[in-house]
C-alpha cells in the first residue's frame, strides 16, 4: 500500500468479529497485533469514553509494528460535556500522556463535536482558540452548518485538519485545510451497519484531492462485518489506482 496512506478502522476490540475477522481460538490480548498484520492504523475511540492508563497505551505500542499508527478520539469530557469551554489544560493532559505512551506511532487527536454543536462565529473562536493549531489535531463536526467557507478558511489558517464524513443525513463535501487528508465512513443510511459497495469506495477515494501528503480513512460502520471488509476492499482499489 502507498506510503502515506492509511486505512483502517474505528476500534479493533469487537467481540462480534470473533471468528469472522479474527481467527477462532485467537485470545483478545493478541487482537491488536493481529490487525495490524492486515491494516496499518487504527481509530483508539475508547479513549472517548474513559481516559486510557499508561501502561495500556505502551502495550498498544509494543503490540505493533513500526509504521503502524494510532489515531486517538478525544474525551468526551472535553467534546461532548464541557464542548471545549476551558479544557486548554485537560487537553494538554491527554495529549501528553497518550505521546508517552503511543510514542511517534501517535498519528491525530479526534475532536468529535456532538451535532448540538452548530456553527456560529462564538463556536467557531472557541475551536479556534482552544484546539492547538497542528495538523496532528483533526476536528469532527456532526451538523451540515460547519460545512462553509469561512470555516475552511479559518482552520486552513490554524492548519487544523477538518475531517471529511460520511454520516446520514449529512450532505456534505470534502474540505481541504491543509496537505492531511481525513475521511471517516459512518455507515450510510444506517450508522454503524450499512455496508458501502466497491463502486461507492471508488467515488471516495477518487474523489480525494490529488496533492495530499497524507490520507487517512477510517471505516466506523463495524456493528457486523463491514467495517473491515470494507477497509479491506478500500486497499484493493487503492492499490489498482
Amino acid at each position: 500500500m502507498k506510503k502515506e496512506l492509511y486505512i483502517g478502522c474505528s476500534g479493533y476490540y469487537y467481540p462480534a468479529w470473533k471468528k469472522k475477522f479474527y481467527p477462532e481460538g485467537l485470545q483478545p490480548k493478541g487482537w491488536l497485533e493481529y490487525y495490524a498484520g492486515v491494516f496499518n492504523t487504527v481509530e483508539l475511540n475508547g479513549t472517548f469514553y474513559r481516559t486510557p492508563k499508561l501502561t495500556d497505551l505502551k502495550k498498544y505500542y509494543d503490540a505493533t509494528p513500526p509504521d503502524f499508527r494510532f489515531s486517538v478520539k478525544m474525551s468526551k469530557q472535553i467534546t461532548h460535556i464541557l464542548k471545549l469551554k476551558e479544557t486548554r489544560s485537560q487537553i494538554t493532559e491527554f495529549q501528553s500522556l497518550v505521546r508517552g505512551g503511543l510514542q511517534e506511532k501517535c498519528m491525530h487527536f479526534l475532536f468529535q463535536l456532538p451535532p448540538s454543536f452548530q456553527y456560529s462565529e462564538e463556536n467557531l473562536n472557541r475551536v479556534l482558540e482552544t484546539i492547538p493549531h497542528l495538523p496532528e489535531n483533526v476536528i469532527e463536526f456532526r451538523h451540515v452548518s460547519w460545512w462553509n467557507e469561512t470555516v475552511q478558511e479559518k482552520l486552513a489558517t490554524a492548519d487544523v485538519t477538518f475531517c471529511n464524513v460520511d454520516f446520514p443525513g449529512l450532505d456534505t463535501y470534502f474540505i481541504e485545510t491543509n496537505k492531511c487528508f481525513y475521511l471517516r465512513l459512518h455507515g450510510n443510511p444506517v450508522l454503524f451497519k450499512s455496508s458501502y459497495n466497491v463502486a461507492d469506495l471508488a467515488r471516495f477515494y477518487e474523489a480525494i484531492p490529488g496533492e495530499m501528503t497524507e490520507k487517512c480513512i477510517y471505516f466506523n460502520n463495524t456493528y457486523y462485518e463491514s467495517g473491515y471488509e470494507n477497509a479491506m476492499q478500500l486497499k484493493k482499489i487503492a492499490n489498482r489506482l
